[in-house]
């Protein structure tokens, strides 16, 4: 069985963003996308474009330097919209932060319009980045 190709569009995005590859991540998203992001990680709130999306996730991985291991639990589409749910285990001064996040992403057309990221990080996480 073939991946569907909104699945594969949100693992082009992730590697695109882990990666700064600011051109592919333009490609990928609608010219007004919108990143709502809930969490106990820096910087939570609403963005928009792609430049939203890099400050946010920029800031997670400077303050990791870089130092973050995503397992994707699951992906699955259907009728435009993309449901995601990962395991990130991120380092930091010698410190390990492990948490679940659940992504959920709307699509118009074969782009990205929408994204809503929520931090499962047990409480207290917060002290992880200061």
């Amino acid at each position: 069985m073939s991946q569907h190709p909104h699945v594969t569009t949100v693992d082009r995005m992730t590697g695109a963003v882990l990666g700064g590859d600011r051109t592919t991540l333009e490609e990928l998203l609608t010219e007004d996308f919108t990143f709502h992001y809930r969490g106990p990680y820096p910087k939570p709130g609403d963005y928009a474009g792609a430049a939203g999306l890099m400050e946010v996730i920029g800031a997670v991985v400077e303050a990791t330097d870089g130092d973050i291991d995503l397992q994707q639990r699951f992906c699955v589409a259907a009728d435009g919209w993309v449901s995601e749910w990962e395991h990130a285990v991120m380092g930091r001064r010698d410190r390990r932060l492990e948490s679940d996040n659940a992504f959920v992403y709307r699509f118009d057309d074969d782009r990205i319009a929408e994204m809503w990221m929520f931090i499962g990080a047990p409480p207290g996480s917060e002290a992880f980045f200061a």
